[in-house]
């Protein structure tokens, strides 16, 4: 920790955000615009090199949907390259997200007239091992030490904390850009205590553009006898006139798309459409079934009732389309909060959490109402006197064994999903032939029974270590899962005190020498 701010950071799919808590407030930091928001958009320059970065590269998006790149959070945590432009120059998502996180940064530098080098970072909650690991990447290339990796939903629901001292049990909702999750949560007398969490990293309000792009394209067909679906500045239009309809649709019942000069193989045609609010939730009710489906999921793998739910927040952009609303009250008989809102909430909650960090005091009547007279376990020093959060893994932990009667590698779980986190736990093991000198041990995460439907994290080796006869030798395996949902496996010969230890990282992450270099080598902000 240093003594410059600390901030929290909505690394968001469509949108980001940045915060600050100040002077018994917390407050959305303007960026250079002056919108409490970006775009997370990425666009490259090739005449100056530069980047693009937000409503810049918006703007000239349409016009050179080769050079810009969107919704890179769907690709954190994997091997994906980014070619942007002519030259087809080559990024990793963590580079684009860096980009985007170093122009936050630069513009709450700005407006706070402050250096910043220290962030907590929001992800969804069911972001796993690698997909956070990828954010902290992200946070150093844009010059940032990440003092934590918060789940969205708990940070929207610390938001909500902040403006009501009563004990409730609150399901948070958040579907944003690319990335759906729920949360139950416990708010008890200052506790925000995470009892589970369901979702899906693939599935957001993108998806609901992308059909809308599939209705227009078959209308185009229909009435044109045209198709566009190979043309990219064609299709960046379409998606373009998809999302400004989607938000038309949350406030009126119908609206007309008008795209002029449509490009396609035989020149160009004028598109103009009319789309109801009534099509366009018939065609997208798969799409809210699976979100819903997750809920109940979440319901009962925490053994929870419905009607134990006392409030409901909504949180991320897509949520204001009417049928989510509708369909939660339906569903679950809790009028969904209007308390917060929903495009800044995580924001406002990361920098909560920034403050905890901080050893501030949090502002307003949570702190009159919720601080502890005498320090806890959990909350011993003034940093933490007025709020504790409890969150837990989304996914389990575990290894791959041998079974020593079939010889077949079998998944073997040691740390359960929805478990609290910090969280450890540890087994033992043992060689599976005579004089066996080196032990690998495989990592994965998932709750699959079938060990290749997991996924794969990382291996190490212990060793060497003495021969011995098949079976002989103690090997203790023990998993810690830090706050931030990141693992670290150590392993040890008890007999001998041979032990070894790795942070789970990747197999497409980065040491610290590459991301120097990643750093040094990003282009410019214009």
């Amino acid at each position: 920790m240093t003594g410059t701010p600390t901030i929290g950071i909505d690394l968001g799919t469509t949108n980001s955000a940045i915060a600050h808590a100040k002077d018994d407030d917390i407050n959305i930091l303007p960026a250079a615009t002056g919108d409490r928001t970006i775009p997370s958009v990425v666009a490259f320059e090739e005449k100056s090199g530069e980047a693009l970065v937000g409503r810049q590269a918006v703007n000239q998006a349409v016009a050179h949907p080769d050079r810009t790149v969107f919704a890179v959070k769907r690709f954190m945590g994997t091997e994906e390259t980014i070619l942007l432009g002519s030259r087809e120059c080559e990024f990793t998502p963590e580079e684009i997200s860096g980009l985007i996180l170093r122009k936050l940064k630069r513009d709450a530098q700005a407006y706070l007239e402050r250096s910043i080098e220290n962030a907590v970072i929001t992800v969804p909650a069911y972001f796993n091992d690698r997909q956070r690991q990828a954010t902290k990447h992200a946070g150093a290339l844009a010059g940032l030490e990440v003092d934590r990796i918060i789940n969205e939903p708990t940070a929207a629901c610390l938001a909500y904390g902040l403006q009501t001292a009563q004990d409730k049990t609150v399901l948070v909702y958040d579907l944003g850009g690319g990335t759906f999750d729920s949360s139950l949560i416990e708010i008890t007398n200052g506790v925000f205590e995470v009892v589970g969490t369901s979702g899906d990293t693939r599935l957001g309000g993108n998806d609901w553009d992308a059909l809308i792009v599939e209705w227009l394209e078959d209308r185009i067909e229909r009435d044109h006898g045209i198709s566009v679906a190979d043309t990219p500045l064609a299709e960046e239009r379409l998606f373009d006139a998809a999302q400004t309809a989607k938000h038309e649709l949350s406030n009126r019942h119908a609206t007309t798309i008008t795209i002029p000069f449509l490009e396609h193989d035989d020149g160009t045609s004028d598109i103009e459409q009319t789309l109801h609010r009534d099509t366009f939730e018939e065609m997208t009710q798969e799409l809210l079934d699976t979100t819903i489906e997750r809920c109940e999921t979440l319901f009962d793998q925490a053994g929870y009732d419905r009607s134990e739910i006392d409030e409901i927040l909504l949180v991320g952009g897509a949520t204001r389309m009417p049928q989510v609303r509708r369909r939660i009250k339906d569903r679950f008989g809790v009028e969904p909060s209007k308390r917060i809102n929903p495009d800044e909430a995580v924001a406002i909650g990361a920098a909560a959490q920034a403050a905890i960090l901080d050893g501030e005091l949090l502002p307003g009547q949570w702190s009159q109402t919720h601080r502890r007279t005498q320090p806890t376990e959990l909350s011993p020093t003034s940093a933490s006197d007025n709020v504790v959060l409890l969150d837990v893994t989304p996914q389990s932990f575990g290894v791959e064994l041998i079974d020593r009667e079939t010889y077949e590698p079998y998944y073997h779980v040691v740390i359960e999903r929805n478990s609290p986190i910090p969280a450890r736990n540890s087994y033992m093991t043992t060689t599976s032939r005579d004089n066996q000198t080196e032990i690998e041990i495989p990592v994965y995460q998932g709750h699959n029974d079938q060990l290749e439907e997991n996924e794969f994290l990382d291996s190490f080796e212990l060793g060497p270590i003495p021969q011995r006869p098949e079976g002989v030798p103690n090997i203790e395996v023990k998993f810690m899962l830090d706050e931030n949902g990141i693992l670290n496996v150590s392993a040890r010969d008890v007999d001998h005190e041979i032990g070894d230890a790795i942070e789970i990282q990747s197999v497409f992450g980065f040491t610290d020498d590459e991301l120097s270099v990643m750093q040094q080598n990003l282009p410019e902000i214009k």
